[in-house]
């Protein structure tokens, strides 16, 4: 029950944070307090609070399985400064619990130790204090929502260990200015960095090989962004609203790029579409004003619905030869529009593809 209620609010603030970027819509959907908490998850959670063990420095310490500790704020609560033991009764601390630190709104700084190797669900959201955070190469899995709606969260470093970026890990950081994503790093979550409006640069390393759902949604103060030749795919709606990009390199990894990836970027005023990619998406490029022409490679085979609609600076397209079908309004509402080539291959054009 409790994974089936997880996994419904995840879906409900998916739809709210592409919309919009409210702070009150993020605790709510995420925060302990959501009155879809079933009476079982509470019973639940004081049966485990009620086998904590308190240490000298407030913090509470959980019993695991496998002989070591899991920890939460405890008493210490309310403190400006937590440093997290590597120990406790001489077992190791390997895990920041779910919810462990939630709302800690007094909490500037912490300190997790090497001995962590998860960090939970909404560990640390909305700790509005809280200003930098190093996560250590020891931790391997980083939790939904773990960092989520922390306002003033200025600098982050993802330790070489963490493989997946969780979803929503750090969403509504408005204050985030910088991030260091460690190499071992996969895939970067749905909403993972989603209306962190203070962000101007981020680089992403060459072991990303996925760029989730809106994972950079509405992070207006992005000014270019360079995707490596290790990623295959950029999902849907991944830097869409991203209103400050100018610029984008796309690696020659990539093989699609998903719905409404780039949609209202009106910022940009070029991109380049390497030969390795095969479909461009539904409303992938829609409302990008600032483009004045597009080359589309001969390795693309089907533009999406509504791919370059609204762009009204656009005013050349060349469509390669490859590609087969132009979608439905695929350049409506280019009205600045005075040259188009298309290649020897198209067979289908979509109604209103060019009105």
């Amino acid at each position: 029950m409790k994974k089936l209620i997880a996994v419904f609010l995840v879906l409900a603030v998916v739809v709210l944070t592409f919309a919009s970027c409210g702070k009150l819509d993020f605790l709510d959907k995420f925060g302990v307090d959501n009155e879809l908490e079933s009476q079982s998850e509470q019973e639940s959670q004081s049966e485990q609070e009620s086998q904590s063990e308190q240490g000298t420095e407030g913090l509470f310490y959980y019993p695991l399985p496998d002989g070591t500790y899991g920890v939460s704020a405890g008493t210490a609560k309310y403190c400006e400064e937590i440093i997290i033991p590597a120990t406790h009764n001489e077992k190791a601390v390997t895990q920041i619990v779910n919810e462990g630190f939630i709302e800690c709104t007094n909490l500037k700084s912490v300190e997790i130790p090497d001995s962590v190797t998860s960090i939970g669900y909404i560990a640390f959201s909305g700790c509005s204090s809280l200003v930098n955070v190093t996560i250590p190469d020891s931790v391997k899995s980083l939790g939904t929502a773990a960092f989520g709606a922390c306002d003033k969260l200025a600098n982050v470093t993802i330790g070489n260990g963490v493989t997946s970026i969780g979803g929503s890990a750090f969403s509504n950081c408005r204050g985030l200015t910088s991030v260091t994503i460690g190499d071992g790093v996969t895939s970067i979550g749905e909403l993972a960095f989603s209306c962190c409006s203070g962000l101007t640069s981020i680089t992403i390393p060459d072991s990303v090989t996925s760029i989730g759902y809106a994972a950079f949604d509405n992070c207006s103060g992005l000014t270019s962004i360079t995707i490596p030749d290790s990623v295959t795919s950029i999902g849907e709606g991944a830097f869409a609203n991203c209103k400050g990009l100018t610029s984008i390199t796309i690696g020659n990894g990539v093989t699609s790029i998903g719905d409404r990836a780039f949609s209202n970027c009106d910022g940009l005023t070029s991109i380049s579409i390497p030969d390795s990619v095969t479909s461009i998406g539904y409303a992938t490029f829609q409302g990008c004003d600032g483009l004045t022409s597009i080359t589309i490679p001969d390795g693309v085979t089907s533009i999406g619905g509504s791919a370059f609609s609204v762009c009204s600076g656009l005013t050349s397209v060349t469509i390669g030869n490859g590609v087969t079908s132009i979608g439905y309004e695929a350049f409506s509402g280019c009205s600045g529009l005075t040259s188009i080539t298309i290649g020897n291959g198209v067979t289908s054009i979509g109604d209103r593809a060019f009105l």
